[in-house]
């Protein structure tokens, strides 16, 4: 099998933003995650409960001993949420405005939907997250602010906000954080093995098109770009519109600058899990130079949920839509 440094696109900028969105390849839902105890995951055993368990976990904010199997996780970012769901851990503290159901699909929104909230996303409560009596916290943005929360549990602290890492790095540091990694690789080997069905399966409409995914932005910009390209990337697509090979983040345009999507044969744009679009795309779609794009006239212009690519359920549904896509080229 071609190895994960293979697959999985290497590029070196951030992969941060996006609209929210979750696969359905995988179903990890149906595996019984929530809150706190998941039952289909190793649990400690009677000595290690008797006894305190721990292990170290290299963080940026150190060497941090933890315990060996954290049942009890507060995340202080939305993208740590996901990140656990992909080995079947569903935190028991999460930042306000995680259970959107917009921007969730319906079993994730069900299942984190009556978790605590523990603050706004950059500033956590210590008397929320000490209510949900954490057994480990973990951040990837905000090292000043949970550094506050150490007396409560021990903080890992995973940086993002200013490093390299693309999500699937991430996504493997979290999972050693609470010992899963078994889990991850299970995961990862079923989006390799999709990346390979569908890369196989639509090989002549991938040879034969040029993509490019985009949003709405403010004032009459939109932002060329996304998370997504990623998995792109991973499924072998050409992207176009002068997107460089290494972009992974996103570049905000005038309207003006619209026919740079002129080269491609596909444009993909976000859509809310609702059916719905924000508002800044929705005015993009209203746009009359917009309309007037060879691939928009042609019919080739696609609404895609998994826009924000920030864990293996998120990339695994994207790979399920793109491949709709491919389906009816």
């Amino acid at each position: 099998m071609t190895s994960a440094n293979t697959l999985l696109t290497l590029d070196r900028r951030r992969l941060i933003g996006g609209a929210a969105g979750l696969g359905g390849v995988l179903s990890l839902a149906a595996c019984g995650v929530r809150g706190g105890n998941n039952a289909d995951e190793p649990t400690p055993s009677a000595d290690d409960a008797a006894t305190g368990a721990e292990r170290t976990v290299d963080a940026d904010n150190g060497r941090i001993t933890v315990p060996t199997q954290p049942e009890r996780v507060v995340v202080t970012d939305n993208y740590s949420v996901w990140m656990l769901f992909d080995v079947g851990l569903v935190p028991v503290g999460i930042p306000e405005g995680t259970a959107a159901p917009a921007t969730l699909p319906a079993d994730i929104h069900e299942a984190i939907r009556d978790v605590t909230t523990i603050g706004v996303p950059g500033e956590p409560n210590a008397q929320a997250v000490a209510a949900v009596e954490p057994d480990l916290i973990l951040d990837q943005f905000y090292p000043a602010k949970v550094e506050e929360l150490t007396p409560i549990a021990p903080v890992v602290h995973f940086n993002w906000h200013d490093s390299d890492s693309l999500w699937h790095q991430q996504a493997e540091r979290v999972a050693d954080a609470v010992n899963r990694s078994e889990r991850l690789t299970e995961v990862r080997d079923a989006y390799l093995s999709r990346l390979a069905e569908v890369r196989e399966t639509y090989a002549e409409q991938i040879a034969a098109s040029t993509w490019a995914p985009l949003s709405g932005g403010p004032n009459g910009t939109f932002f060329l770009g996304s998370p997504l390209l990623s998995v792109m990337r991973d499924l072998g697509l050409t992207i176009g519109a002068g997107i460089p090979d290494d972009e992974a983040g996103f570049v905000e345009m005038s309207y003006e600058d619209l026919d740079v999507l002129e080269d491609c044969t596909v444009l993909i744009y976000s859509q809310l899990f609702d059916g719905e679009l924000a508002a800044p795309t929705a005015e993009l779609m209203e746009n009359r130079v917009w309309q007037g794009l060879t691939p928009v006239a042609a019919g080739r212009a696609f609404p895609v949920h998994h826009y924000g690519v920030r864990s293996y359920r998120y990339a695994n549904g994207a790979v399920d839509e793109i491949e709709a896509i491919l389906a009816q080229l």
